[in-house]
């Protein structure tokens, strides 16, 4: 296994920006049927009843072909929705069965673990993680800014009406709106999945690699991939052009004992020791009866602080009371950032949310902004739900955004929530204007020189500022709110 990998991942583990994405390989490891064998019982099944032999043989040549969905929607047509639902509840049923070892692995990492991906139905998942962890199967528009949550893609064993088995009803369930695009593009743009449990020949980590590289812009983010070994060129290469790295091991064994035994040295690495004279909280008892070791909160190894963020987060000497300390182990989710602007100036909007790219990729921010409302949706609920549940809101500042009605109503309502503690605002001055007049007025507006944006004779390099006292304000707010 390469070392080098295996450290980036371990960094990536530590920063609390990774996201396991599960296969069915994890199940399997219990006994239950991967995806090729469970389409493999479904035409036996289809064979017995009588099913046309022209349709056994259709499955079966998608089955040796390994495009896997297509064999399970094939299977379904000739079992019909009753008789296959059945079949696959029986089948993919964990009751009685011990939780395997590498989803306890994975649940272990639940100190620094963003979420979990998987496509199975089953509740081993579920089970490892003792219930703690949501679990969602109709994902919504801003799941990326959560944590701590299992996120199943195909659904959920006995509830049928979730379950996504067809290629029209996956693309549809879980790429088929431009918000849930939206959700799904945030999280594999701004944080690293590991795939654990993937076939080298499935077809659906293709179709999930595939998602990858379209919403990635042609960078795609630093992915990981457990692989036992006998990776071949081109697959290897359609991985590597997907932003994955692979981490592949010999499995001497058979039994894929490596995978497990990776995971946990993320958690064993990733602890840092705890600093000289530092208090130590009083440890408490795990579901388990081991007493945890305390984990303070670690700094993404890929931010690079200013001078102005970590000023923002040191304490004075004049301080009363320090920061609220992060839980031992706690998981910070991003900052909920809120744009507020005028139509005209969404060609400035995009060169800011450019600059602020590298906030994202650290997981430090969520932003939102109404250009990602999709067609259809109800307009006005869609910025009310993300003006309330935003941590920081940036008024961008210019006539145009002075002369909104729309603009008008989101600032009364950030004033209101910064002047109730639920929000920070920060106006950003992009064009020359009188908002010295304004109700925000007393606020610091940024750049600090209060010279707006367009004045600038290198705008970039005043958007770069803007950025830099941005990412101040995140440093503050994520200390705070530790």
């Amino acid at each position: 296994m390469d070392d080098e990998i295996l450290e980036q991942l371990r960094e990536r583990y530590a920063s609390g920006n990774l996201i396991v994405f599960a296969g069915a390989g994890v199940s399997a490891a219990a006994g239950l049927p991967t995806w090729k064998q469970l389409a493999e019982k479904l035409r036996d099944r289809a064979r017995r009843r009588g099913a046309d032999p022209a349709v056994v043989d259709e499955i079966q040549q998608y089955i040796s072909s390994n495009q896997l969905i297509n064999a399970l929607s094939a299977a379904k047509l000739a079992l019909g929705p009753q008789d296959f639902n059945w079949t696959v509840d029986k089948e993919l049923d964990d009751t009685g069965r011990d939780v395997p070892e590498v989803a306890q692995a994975i649940a272990a990492l639940e100190p620094r673990l963003k979420a979990v991906l998987t496509t199975n139905i089953d509740r081993f998942l579920e089970r490892a993680f003792q219930g703690e962890w949501r679990v969602v199967d109709r994902p919504t528009a801003d799941l990326g800014m959560d944590r701590r949550f299992i996120l199943k893609l195909h659904g959920t064993l006995r509830a049928w009406d979730t379950w996504v088995f067809s290629r029209d009803q996956y693309d549809r369930a879980i790429f088929g709106t431009p918000l849930l695009q939206d959700a799904f593009g945030a999280l594999y743009r701004t944080h690293s999945m590991l795939f654990v449990g993937f076939g080298l020949a499935d077809d659906n980590i293709d179709q999930t690699l595939a998602r990858v590289r379209a919403l990635s812009g042609g960078q795609p983010p630093m992915h990981f991939a457990l692989l036992p070994k006998g990776v071949p060129p081109f697959r290897r290469r359609l991985l590597e052009e997907s932003g994955v790295r692979l981490l592949v091991y010999e499995n001497l064994s058979g039994d894929h004992a490596e995978v497990a035994e990776t995971l946990r040295g993320l958690e064993q690495g990733a602890a840092p020791q705890p600093p000289p004279r530092a208090a130590t909280p009083a440890p408490t008892a795990s579901a388990t009866g081991a007493a945890p070791t305390a984990r303070p909160t670690v700094t993404p190894p890929t931010a690079r602080p200013t001078a102005a963020s970590a000023t923002a987060a040191a304490p004075t000497a004049s301080a009363t009371a320090a920061p609220k300390a992060a839980a031992p182990g706690a998981a910070q989710r991003p900052v909920r950032v809120f744009f507020s602007y005028a139509s005209r100036d969404e060609e400035l909007l995009s060169r800011l949310e450019m600059h602020m790219s590298p906030l994202k990729r650290e997981g430090l921010i969520a932003p939102w902004h109404s250009g990602k409302i999709g067609a259809g949706e109800d307009l006005e609920r869609a910025i009310g739900e993300q003006l309330e549940s935003a941590d920081l809101i940036l008024l961008l500042v210019s006539a145009s955004f002075l002369a909104s009605e729309q603009g008008d109503a989101q600032v009364a309502r950030a004033m209101e929530r910064r002047a109730a503690g639920q929000a920070t605002v920060v106006p950003v001055l992009l064009r020359p204007c009188d908002w010295e007049t304004t109700r925000f007025a007393e606020l610091q507006a940024v750049p600090r020189d209060r010279k707006p944006v367009t004045r600038w004779a290198d705008e970039d390099e005043a958007l770069l500022q803007v950025v830099r006292e941005i990412r101040a304000v995140v440093t503050k707010l994520r200390a705070l709110s530790g």
